[in-house]
């Protein structure tokens, strides 16, 4: 029961039950109070034989009395003390109960409501603009006197559109505590924009953090009038400085580089410029940045890096901090250390002890994160299922999505492509994906990966096209991005740029200090494509480097990949034992696409050695994972014959020859938008516009007959126009 009901059932109801004296014991009984409102239950003969026009008329007759009456009452609409009627009228409380007795022995009025809702609306429409305003904007100031809710006062500060009380915008933003915590979104932002304009500079700057935040809830876009003024504010130097580090993750979340650069300039200013809780404001901020956003931190050539000496998550936690300052520590911790029993402890801490609420939301999303770094699948995923269920109950379209954004990556990792791809389709499809920010890159990661591991290449081809915040690459979501993407060009033959993403994404884990095979496994990624070139030596090699990140075969399940891609560039007499070992490790390690992909390889390794029954009993078991996962390229190649090694390609038919039909220019257009460049990044490179190059980029898939980027990596990468770059 809300506070409103509360109030309204234990004051004004029991003072009004005084109040009207003349209602029998029989009428009462035969009435309801719902969620603190009066309803009738029993005979309403009376006012059924009311038009909306007989009432009027019958409120209309006899002078303004009566009429002034049920037009507040209409404008109140809730059951209320006679005596509040009359200081709001400001007359004698006998004849307002009088009048209201008069109402009510007519039919029209049950408990100073109206008994039927079109009676009621006729008699607002028909009240003046002023007078309606005038009356909520009385009954506000009576109400407040009177000691009420906050909420009820406050709906009706914004049904009068203005206040002119000095305490207007503290209780509104006292309203909209209570509506957030409510989860009434709605009346919150009602209540907010109208403090927002009645706040002085200062309040109004805290009063639109607020409101960013509120309203990133049900839709986290920037063409809101809030956005824009928020900025406004931002660039006038008006955002106090307890403001700032959440104004800066708003701005980094939507890709606005400049706008969060200057948010983040004002930190440094503010600890630099004696403000006492400036040095703290602007570490914790760092420490957030170094595991969400580390190449902003990276680029941020004043900022002192974070912390990292090992102070087990365990015991960091007994420090009294901020959720989100206590998450990035630990998440700090496990990407720096690895994985420990104290930061397993310390991310199901955080998830029992926080309600999910928009300061919380971000820690138990790094909690999350922390159990998978850990290898915490199966914990992980019932907490995120947990959260996307509370979400939803609680109406935030946004914390559902990228809940269910979360929950896709944890299913690729499970090795479930259908329920990745069902998770990511349906989270972009509930929050427009321009809205969705830098966690837009891990739904198309999602994608990407479940759908090329699917053999669904042009659908893969078609997320890549999708325009992401530059903010991503400098996020940690940008290195399951490069994985996806790396995966994808391999996957078609695009060697040369799978080998630059899983380089890059390497790089940057090491440049990061956050270089554990939880996150990416990006020396397996290299040994697997290594094999597809042809080069056995150079993938044993990034194997065996993996195997010495993670300390043996026994630390880690990714262990399992490692043993596989040695075992391919191992003798055939040696793979067996290897496939072996791989196999076990695939089937506790909880992802069935791989233990699929390494029972295949098992059933090569025996029908290599003659084992023909051992050999079919490991492709039938591959074969029934791989169609479960939804696998097919892997499908296909069991039932195809055994001992396949070759690549697999994306099947394209295009006429022989087609290539020298483009023209040099449109070669080029095509050999870089094979390459990854978007459109703008072409006709900038070329000194063409971007208009040009789509006219190109037309005429090239028209003259070799395919749809998109994908098939022209393939085509190219095929005619040897797209050579692989020698590794050193």
């Amino acid at each position: 029961m809300s506070a409103v009901e509360k109030w309204s059932q234990s004051a004004e109801v029991s003072e009004y039950l005084r109040d009207v004296d003349w209602v029998s014991a029989d009428d009462i009984s035969s009435k309801t109070i719902s969620n603190g409102r009066f309803s009738s239950n029993g005979n309403s003969s009376q006012s059924s034989v009311w038009t909306v026009r007989s009432a009027l008329a019958y409120l209309s007759h006899d002078g303004a009395d009566r009429l002034r009456v049920a037009q507040l009452l209409a404008v109140v609409d809730q059951p209320t003390a006679s005596r509040i009627h009359a200081e709001v009228l400001d007359a004698d409380p006998v004849w307002v109960r009088a009048v209201i007795r008069e109402l009510t022995e007519a039919g029209l009025v049950a408990y100073s409501r109206f008994r039927r809702r079109d009676i009621r609306d006729a008699v607002v429409r028909e009240t003046p603009l002023m007078v309606r305003t005038s009356m909520h904007h009385r009954v506000a100031g009576v109400l407040h006197a009177g000691g009420a809710p906050a909420m009820r006062v406050a709906d009706h500060l914004v049904s009068a559109g203005t206040a002119r009380f000095p305490w207007s915008v503290s209780l509104l933003r006292a309203a909209a505590g209570d509506a957030i915590a409510d989860d009434q979104i709605t009346r919150a932002v009602d209540y907010l924009e109208l403090a927002s304009r009645l706040a002085d500079d200062d309040e109004r700057a805290i009063i639109l953090t607020t409101l960013a935040v509120v309203r990133w809830r049900l839709s986290p876009s920037t063409s809101g009038r809030s956005f824009g003024r928020l900025i406004g504010a931002l660039r006038g130097g008006l955002i106090p400085p307890q403001c700032v580090p959440m104004v800066a993750r708003y701005l980094l979340w939507h890709g606005r580089a400049e706008e969060a650069a200057a948010a983040l300039d004002q930190l440094d200013a503010a600890a630099d410029g004696g403000d006492a809780t400036g040095p703290a404001r602007l570490a914790a901020m760092n420490e957030w940045l170094a595991c969400n956003y580390p190449g902003v931190l990276e680029g941020r050539a004043a900022a002192p890096e974070p912390d990292r000496t090992t102070v087990r998550s365990g015991s960091a936690s007994a420090v009294r901090t901020e959720p989100d300052v206590e998450a990035a520590r630990l998440l700090i911790d496990v990407l720096t250390n690895g994985a420990s029993a104290g930061a397993v402890a310390a991310a199901q801490r955080m998830l029992r002890g926080h309600r999910l609420d928009d300061e919380t939301f971000g820690a138990l999303l790094i909690a999350l994160d922390c159990l998978t770094y850990s290898d915490q699948l199966d914990v992980a995923t019932s907490w995120c299922e947990a959260l996307v269920l509370e979400a939803a109950a609680r109406r935030a379209p946004t914390w559902q999505s990228i809940f269910a954004i979360w929950r896709s990556a944890m299913s690729v990792r499970e090795g479930n492509l259908h329920a990745a791809i069902d998770r990511a389709s349906g989270a972009v499809g509930r929050i427009n994906s321009e809205n969705l920010g830098t966690y837009t890159g891990l739904a198309v990661a999602s994608l990407v990966a479940a759908t090329t591991a699917a053999g669904r290449y042009r659908e893969a081809a078609a997320y890549l096209d999708h325009a992401l915040p530059d903010s991503v690459l400098e996020s940690r979501i940008g290195l399951q991005f490069l994985h996806a993407r790396g995966h994808y060009h391999m996957a078609v033959g695009a060697y040369d740029q799978a080998l630059e993403d899983f380089s890059g994404c390497g790089e940057r884990m090491r440049r990061w200090n956050m270089d554990i095979p939880g996150l990416v496994a990006w020396r397996n990624d290299l040994a697997e494509l290594y094999l597809r070139l042809g080069e056995p030596r150079n993938a044993r090699r990034w194997a065996s480097a993996h195997l010495d990140r993670i300390g043996g075969v026994d630390r880690h399940r990714t262990a399992g990949v490692s043993v596989r891609l040695i075992a391919a560039s191992s003798p055939v007499l040696d793979q067996v034992a290897l496939l072996r070992q791989s196999v076990s490790i695939a089937n506790s390690g909880g992802n069935q696409l791989e233990l699929a992909t390494a029972l295949a390889a098992l059933s090569d390794a025996y029908h290599a050695i003659g084992e023909r029954d051992r050999a079919r009993a490991a492709n039938r078991r591959a074969t029934r994972l791989a169609e479960q996962c939804g696998a097919e390229p892997l499908r296909i190649r069991l039932a195809g014959p055994r001992g396949e090694s070759a690549p697999m390609l994306v099947s394209l038919d295009q006429p022989p020859r087609a290539l020298d039909t483009l023209s040099p220019a449109e070669l080029k257009v095509a050999e870089l938008a094979a390459a990854g460049r978007r459109n703008r990044d072409i006709a900038k490179e070329l000194h063409i516009t971007t208009s040009t190059v789509e006219q190109h980029l037309t005429r090239v898939y028209r003259k070799l007959r395919v749809a998109r980027r994908s098939d022209l990596v393939a085509v190219l990468a095929a005619t040897d126009l797209a050579p692989v770059r020698e590794v050193r």
